[in-house]
């Protein structure tokens, strides 16, 4: 079956993962996030695949020995796991 590609605006991938919606455009804006910018110009519209975030969360997140319980990475995996199922 094909996988359903979520595309969301930066204000719902920002709540996604837990962050300021003004970090996660500027990081857009300087490749260091999967983004699709929409529009010309300063001012672009940048959309994210819900998917592309998970891959590029999953690729930073230290391992769980490391990680303190409860951590934002963890949540944020979490839940897209429960939301998923």
């Amino acid at each position: 079956m094909a996988q359903t590609h979520y595309l969301l605006d930066a204000h719902e991938a920002a709540q996604m993962l837990r962050m300021d919606r003004r970090t996660l455009v500027r990081w857009a804006r300087l490749g260091q996030v999967p983004a699709h910018p929409m529009g010309e110009g300063e001012r672009k519209l940048w959309r994210f695949v819900e998917h592309e975030l998970l891959q590029w969360v999953e690729a930073r997140t230290i391992s769980s020995e490391r990680r303190p319980p409860g951590s934002t990475i963890e949540t944020v995996i979490s839940a897209h796991a429960r939301r998923t199922a």
